[in-house]
């Protein structure tokens, strides 16, 4: 259990950075249709590309075809693809804050999937972490209004998607590897964004983009569109999608401590105090989510 814990805390720590470098990219470099389909062409091709090179599960087509389908849309395609036009008309700290309610969908929808009502453990623990979460982002200055409500529309959506996308995605990994699960649902998730992102990825002037955007490019490539899905397809199939989802509760955290150690914030007793709750909060849900079939 300690490595999905680690994995879990590597997705937060992978994640907390993605909401400022994600508003640098676009939509001055790239556009949110060429952006995902850069992610989705890419992952696929990494995850197909590793599956050469390793025992493949024989996947039971007949049986899984859909399931493979909706994961590929909610999981991929459609809440990528929400969450990026999103961030292109609103702040990121706004898109921070809309993210806060995966885990709250994930706890919900993965409760009416075990049968299960929520303890009251569980209960004061997941609400503790979301409302010290939400005060350590929200002191950080949201900024909700006319210009952003598209934006933040997107993006709440987008939450929606992520968190039946971490619900439906179990029957999967309960019955094949990470790379299999992720192998499939990023190819569905590519033919479903091809014929909105192909063009206009191909209408980018690469050679305008500034060296330092391209770091950050191939690091939201790399981290957060293959290895994030890949320890998150292994967090749910030996632990749940509760638990996964309640480490976003983590990435507030995680962006206020780095924020420090670069020293582009500043720390208090009030963001201590908020952070121990949040660390106690997500420690008491995980000891209590529900347990159930696959």
């Amino acid at each position: 259990m300690i490595r999905v814990h680690i994995a879990l805390f590597f997705v937060s720590l992978l994640y907390a950075i993605l909401f400022s470098w994600a508003g640098q990219i676009m939509p001055n470099h790239l556009s949110a249709e060429a952006f995902v389909f850069l992610r989705i062409a890419f992952a696929t091709s990494l995850f197909h590309l590793i599956a050469l090179f390793q025992k493949t599960d024989n996947v039971n087509w007949k049986l899984h075809l859909k399931e493979f389908a909706i994961c590929g849309f909610f999981g991929t395609s459609a809440n990528m693809f929400l969450f990026f036009k999103g961030l292109e008309s609103t702040y990121p700290i706004n898109g921070a804050i809309l993210m806060l309610f995966t885990p709250l969908f994930v706890a919900i929808f993965d409760h009416f999937r075990v049968k299960k009502l929520p303890n009251i453990p569980f209960a004061i623990g997941f609400i503790v972490a979301a409302i010290a979460s939400f005060l350590l982002i929200a002191g950080k200055g949201a900024k909700f209004s006319d210009k952003t409500m598209l934006g933040d529309f997107w993006v709440a959506i987008n939450a929606i998607l992520y968190a039946v996308y971490l619900v439906r995605v179990k029957k999967l990994t309960a019955v094949y590897s990470p790379i299999t699960v992720n192998r499939w649902t990023f190819t569905f998730g590519l033919l479903y964004i091809t014929p909105i992102g192909l063009l206009p990825l191909l209408n980018v002037h690469f050679t305008t983009i500034p060296q330092d955007i391209w770091y950050k490019i191939f690091y939201i490539l790399i981290f957060t569109s293959f290895l994030v899905y890949l320890l998150n397809a292994y967090s749910v199939k030996k632990a749940g999608p509760t638990l996964a989802g309640l480490y976003i509760y983590l990435q507030p955290l995680l962006a206020t401590i780095i924020a420090f150690v670069l020293k582009t914030d500043h720390i208090s007793w009030y963001k201590i105090s908020l952070i121990c709750a949040v660390l106690i909060g997500v420690f008491t849900a995980t000891r209590f989510t529900p347990k159930g079939k696959s």
